[in-house]
This record gives C-alpha cells, structure tokens and sequence, in this order.
C-alpha cells in the first residue's frame, strides 16, 4: 500500500496484524539522523538571464548561498494550471560540464517570463529554480541507489528546504489570475483589514464574492502540492505571492500602494495574505454561522492557507498541524511527505523508509519520526482508549499531542512550543525511553506567607534587573530560614553569575543560560502574583536524600486546584492512605550543529512536565520509571552534578492493541 494517509489507525493495525507498539520497534530500526548537505548551498547553482539573437539563455552561476542571499527561490507546480499557457522552447538553459550546450528548457515560457519581470522590477540577477539546479536525470527505482546522479538528487532533496529559508526572496507563482477590477478592489479590502473593520455593515450578498473570490485563489494547484507547502512554510517569512493581473489594472493597482510595481502582478507577501484571509475568514463565521455556503468556503480557504498563529491557541504545537496540512496535499510519490515533515519541523532524525521491509505504513512511519524527534503524546489511560484507533493519523495527532506548553512572557508561543521535545529518545516495548532529570516534588511553599521583609534581601547587588534582584533575594533569604541551603546556594549562584570567570563560563552557556533567565523571569512573575511554589529534589534510586535543587511554579493556570494546594498545611501527612508522591522530569540540550559538511536541521530542546510514576513506592532499582504526562510545570532547576537518568513514558493504551 502506497498511501495510507485516510485509513483508520484500527485498519492498518488489522491490515499489518500487529500493535501500534510493535510496527514502532520494527520502523524504529529504520531512522538516520538528518544531514543537510552543506555543500550544495555553499555551491548553490542559480541561474542568471542573458539575451541573444537566439533568444534568451539561462547561464549558470555558484553562489555560496550562506552569505550571498539575494537570490530568487522560485516555488511553482511543474504542472500548467487552466489559466496558463503550457508553450515551453523560448529560454534555452546552459548543460553542466566543461563543455557546456545549450538547450530548449522544458519549463514552461510564462514562468520565465513573470520571474525575471520580478527579478527586474527588483534590481536582482539570480534565480534559482528546482528543475534546472537539481540533477534531475536518476534512476526510477524505489531502492537504494549507489549512482553519484542519484546521490546528489537526493542530498539536494534532503537540503532544499534552505534553499527557501535562506533566500531574501522567495516568489510563489500562482496560476490563476485576478481579471477584473471588482476582484482588486476586494483583494485589497481584504488584503488591508478594511473588510473586518466593516463587516458589521456589509451584506452577506459582499460577504460570499470575497469569499469566492478568496476560494478561486486557493483552488490554484499551487495550493494544492506538499512540496509548495514545504517551500512556503520555510520560506514564509520572506516569501511573495505573485497573481497575475490584465494591464488596464495597473494604475489602479499601483493606487492601492500594497501590491509593489512589478507590471501585471501582484506582489502579496505570504505572511500578510495568511494572517488577512484567516482572520477575515473567522470575522465571518463569527457573523454568519449558520449559513453552509460561508461555511463550505471558510474551511476551504482556512485549511488552505490558514494562519496558525491565529488558529492554535499559544499552549499548543504546530506539528499536528504541519502534518495534518501536509497529508491533505498531492505528491507524485506519497513517501516524500517523510522528507517535508522532517524540513518542515526541523527534525533531526529521519526515517529511511527505502530500507523498510514490507508491506510498509506511511502513516506509521510518520508517527515514528514524530515520536524519535520527542514530540510529546498524552500517554494517560483513558476509560476507552480504543475508540482513538478509529481515527486517521492526523486526527489522532490532534486529540493526543500534548497542548499544554507554557511559554515564558516575551517569548513567540508556538515557536517556544517548537523546541518543547524529550531528547534522545529510543522505542522500547513499554513505551518511549528518553534522558532528563526525574524530580520529586515536595515542599510547597506561599508567597504570600513569606517570613522576612523584603528590605532584609536588598542588600547585594547583582547583574539582573533590579526588580527581579531584590524578588530572587527575598526568594534566597526566605529559603535559607526553612534550611533549604543547598537551593538557597544555587539561586545565589545564579544571581552573581560572571562570564569572565571561567568557573562560570560553562560550555553551552549561552542556551542553558537564557533558558534558566527565562525560568527565573517567570519565577519572579509567579511569586509577584502570589502562586504557590513547590520545591523538587533528584530522585536517587538508591533512595539517598539528595538537597532540594529546584523549585517550580505549582499552579501556573489559577485554576481551583490551587485553593486545595494552598491550604495543604502538611504534605506528608501519615494519617490514613499515604499521598501519592509528585513528580517532575526535566531536560534540555541545545541544538547539534553537526560536522563537517553536514547540518543537523535541529533546534534546542527543552521539556518541562509534571509526571506521575504510579509504581514509585514499589520500584525495582533495576527498573527505569515508567511515566505519565501530567501537565506542564515551570521551574527553576540546578542539576550540577547530577547526571541525566533514562526513563521510559509509557505507550499510549491503545498502541498496544492487537487486531486479527
């Protein structure tokens, strides 16, 4: 089976007569850590334009594209939509070699024609464009290939992403175009937010044209192909969309002043286009809600080029998303979608599905790349997990990732929620192992019933803010009254930190650092607002007592709970049923920058979870913790000389269900 991106997770595990868990281990097997080839974008090929009496011919140029980035990415569909002419011949392309030839390109004359009318009206020279910069010519074969051609196919394949992310100018050409003047005008009411400031006052008659209109956009095959999405989705922050529009719109379209001077186009930035068009779409459901049509053309639109900062709440990840909008779009060949997830969410281990042994599970193996990169999964038991195999992938990954993640103040959420991934991580037949640091929780502690005055804490004088100096003071003084010097010790340490020592200036410095600022920040603002504070000690599996070294936010979300937390007047409480012991597993790494020639494609990790170990007070030291996601928990931890601990989080109950 090619493609089994719309088939239940209940029918692949019948189909396979294995557990989710198992055909996990078997794909596990088959995982690489991502290497992006930097040698092709030090060597990146582009093209540059030059006119003969033959006509004009694309010359080849070398650029070392991390330092030279005022290149065009061009992002098209191979394929000619409706509304586009397919006549190809007119630009001859340059061969490689030392001798090189001239040839009719098979790219069709109208792309040419509106990417170097871009690259004009902007003063640029280069464009690079996948169908001559890539060797093209491979072998057609599904396995393994030792040919040099095909080898540098796919590393190109496998880095092309940064083609896109590096480029200060992606162009996107799409298809269909804008041919009336009625249709600018409404592009640029939406284009420019005057749509949303005026719906009250517009007919829903108005309403449904903008939406036709946006939905005629979004049907373009542009929108409809994974590679695009890839080449958006990195490019994103940089990229254009280009409509072409009849030249008796130009003047208008220059009046309008957002559409840029390229002639008989419309340069849309792709960041503006997602965030007007999705919260247009969301004004409208707002106001018509009942009605199909709105709703038939607003899912349509939204699912096309929504915005996810606008459609995920900040606690959320995006790579459900990401995937999610990725298996809904065409692919000559479906396994390719492995390659763009990974681009796409910058993981650093890939799955090497030509190395599978069959029959193989795309949507399996997509969830093992998910899962090998630490995204998290809720692993709780539920009353009827089952019911969760009766859902594709994609709607599996919607209801069980984790949407817990608390971004520190001042940080962008969903890019913070990015790095929030265990590290290291290996597939077990109980579940998931990872590296961290397990914390029991013990001590709770109110701010609100702090002993000293703030006065008495004010004394030194530190690097960080004066605001934040005194809070951690105060936080110290009160700490060392109830004898927890050991972290009274380390917060000290932290406050008088100086670069210029070499005692302090640790490797790695500058992630761990920043993060554990971000920490205190947020400690600061939780003792402020008066939330409780619980303090952690490593867990020792020989059960030594180690000091108190961290201290957590206990009751980041307000919620009652808190009322219950706080007049908790002994934890330990030994009359009737012991209380279950609490648990917190942190972990952090920065980035792996990889060697030599080869990129990793990562990002710093860093994780943060109340975790419930329900076979604590009977563990067997031979054992690793066997856990469960709680929630997220916001703390400052010091683990200097505590070496990480392996632990396991248990699959999810349904991953272990058999169907025969």
């Amino acid at each position: 089976m090619n493609d089994d991106s719309n088939i239940s997770l209940r029918n692949i595990v019948t189909n396979h007569g294995k557990s989710i868990a198992s055909l996990l281990l078997n794909i596990g097997e088959n995982k690489q850590p991502q290497r992006k080839y930097l040698s092709f974008i030090q060597e990146l090929e582009c093209l540059s334009l030059e006119n003969s009496s033959d006509g004009p011919i694309l010359i080849r140029r070398e650029i070392n594209a991390f330092e030279e980035q005022d290149y065009v990415a061009l992002s098209y569909t191979w394929g000619n939509s409706e509304q586009e002419s397919p006549v190809k011949g007119k630009y001859k392309f340059q061969t490689r070699g030392y001798k090189p030839q001239l040839f009719p390109s098979p790219v069709r004359d109208s792309v040419f024609d509106r990417v170097f009318s871009f690259i004009r009206a902007k003063g640029l020279s280069m464009l690079w464009i996948d169908r001559h910069c890539v060797k093209q010519k491979t072998c057609k074969t599904n396995i393994i290939c030792a040919h040099e051609r095909c080898e540098d196919k796919k590393r190109a394949i496998e880095t092309m992403d940064l083609v896109y992310s590096l480029s200060k100018h992606p162009v996107a050409l799409l298809g269909r175009p804008i041919e009336w003047e009625h249709e600018l005008d409404v592009l640029f009411k939406i284009l420019s937010g005057q749509f949303v400031k005026e719906l009250e006052q517009t007919d829903d008659d108005e309403i449904l044209q903008a939406l036709s209109l946006l939905s005629r956009i979004t049907k373009d095959r542009w929108w409809t192909r994974a590679w695009t999405f890839q080449e958006d989705y990195r490019g994103r922050r940089n990229m254009t969309l280009l409509i072409r529009h009849p030249e008796f719109l130009e003047a208008k379209k220059r009046e309008y002043g957002i559409f840029s001077d390229v002639p008989n186009e419309l340069c849309i930035e792709s960041i503006r286009f997602s965030k007007e068009i999705t919260e247009f779409c969301r004004a409208v459901q707002d106001k018509t809600s009942q009605r199909e049509d709105v709703s038939h053309h607003t899912k349509y639109i939204i699912g096309a080029a929504g915005n996810y900062k606008i459609l995920l709440e900040s606690s959320m990840p995006m790579t459900p998303k990401v995937i999610a909008d990725i298996q809904r779009r065409g692919l000559d060949d479906a396994w390719d979608k492995l390659a763009i997830i990974a681009n796409c969410c910058q993981y650093s281990i890939r799955i090497d599905h030509k190395q599978m042994q069959k029959p193989k599970s795309l949507s399996i193996s997509i969830l093992a790349m998910y899962l090998l990169n630490g995204e998290i999964l809720l692993n709780e038991s539920q009353k009827d997990s089952s019911f969760m195999l009766d859902k594709t992938l994609s709607q599996f990954l919607e209801d069980q990732a984790f949407k817990e993640f608390y971004a520190p103040e001042g940080e962008r959420d969903l890019t913070f929620n990015k790095g929030c991934r265990f590290i290291d991580t290996e597939f077990t037949h109980k579940g998931i192992k990872t590296e961290g640091h397990l914390w029991k929780l013990g001590r709770i502690i109110d701010p609100t019933r702090f002993l000293l005055p703030l006065s008495e804490a004010e004394n030194k004088t530190y690097s960080d803010t004066k605001d934040e100096q005194r809070c951690l003071a105060h936080l110290v003084a009160e700490l060392r009254c109830l004898h927890e010097t050991t972290l009274a010790m380390h917060i000290e340490r932290f406050l008088s930190y100086d670069p210029t020592r070499q005692e302090d200036n640790l490797k790695n410095e500058t992630f761990s650092r920043s993060y554990m600022c971000l920490m205190a920040k947020e400690l600061v603002t939780a003792i402020n607002k008066g939330k409780l504070l619980r303090l952690g000690r490593i867990w020792n599996f020989e059960e030594k007592l180690n000091p108190c070294s961290a201290i957590f936010i206990w009751d980041t979300d307000g919620s009652e709970e808190t009322t219950v937390k706080r007049n908790q007047s002994n934890i330990n409480n030994k009359r009737g049923r012991k209380p279950e012991w609490k648990f917190a597993f942190t972990a952090s790494r920065p980035l792996k920058r990889g060697f030599q020639q080869h990129g990793t494609n990562d990002l710093d990790h860093h994780v943060s979870l109340e975790v419930k170990w329900t076979t604590s007070r009977n563990h067997c030291p031979s054992e690793l913790p066997q856990l469960l996601v709680r929630g997220w928990i916001v703390g400052l931890c010091f683990f200097y000389d505590f070496p990480r601990t392996s632990v396991i989080f248990l699959w999810p109950p349904s991953f272990n269900t058999t169907i025969h």
